[in-house]
């Protein structure tokens, strides 16, 4: 956090050097005047104290103990079992692509809520966490859905062939 306020005292210190020096340019006295200063000395107070405010938490699932990132991985290996698994039963079923895709999103679901608890109890940045996880469902359905539709696809293909063979 010290880093983050460093950083945007440094940025506004020098938009406000550059404003001064703009200014001097346009007028003929090179001393930046009074309210300048006083303006920049405000903007820089209030900076400093919004970024305390924001107490957010700057860790990432990189800056996580190997044990902690190795419990990570192994939860999303359980995600990823519970998708193939749950995917290979809605086969089975005969259900239609969507409802399969939704049925295994469900059901995979409870993995996705661990992982994002895991990580905000390790005081992973919430954004990123919440990023993280909508991405990684996002993914995952997708590749159901672009599975559900290769086989349909496949499926009409060889129906397709089969009427071929039979007329000839």
């Amino acid at each position: 956090m010290k880093k983050l306020t460093f950083v945007l005292l440094a940025l506004l210190v020098g938009v406000v050097a550059c404003n001064q020096d703009t200014a001097s340019q346009n007028s003929d006295e090179n001393m930046p005047t009074v309210e300048a200063v006083e303006t920049a000395s405000v903007e820089i107070e209030t900076l400093t104290e919004t970024a305390s405010t924001t107490e957010e938490s700057m860790i990432t699932p990189a800056d996580l103990s190997e044990e902690a990132q190795n419990t990570m991985y192994q939860i999303i290996f359980d995600y990823n079992k519970c998708m193939l698994a749950s995917r290979l039963t809605a086969t089975q079923n005969g259900q239609s692509v969507q409802q399969a895709a939704n049925d295994i999103m469900s059901s995979c679901e409870s993995h996705m809520d661990e992982l994002a608890r895991f990580l905000l109890s390790h005081n992973v940045n919430q954004p990123l966490v919440a990023g993280m996880t909508k991405k990684m469902r996002s993914r995952a359905a997708r590749k159901l859905m672009m599975q559900g539709m290769n086989n349909m696809a496949a499926q009409a293909a060889a129906a397709s062939n089969a009427d071929k063979m039979e007329t000839e």
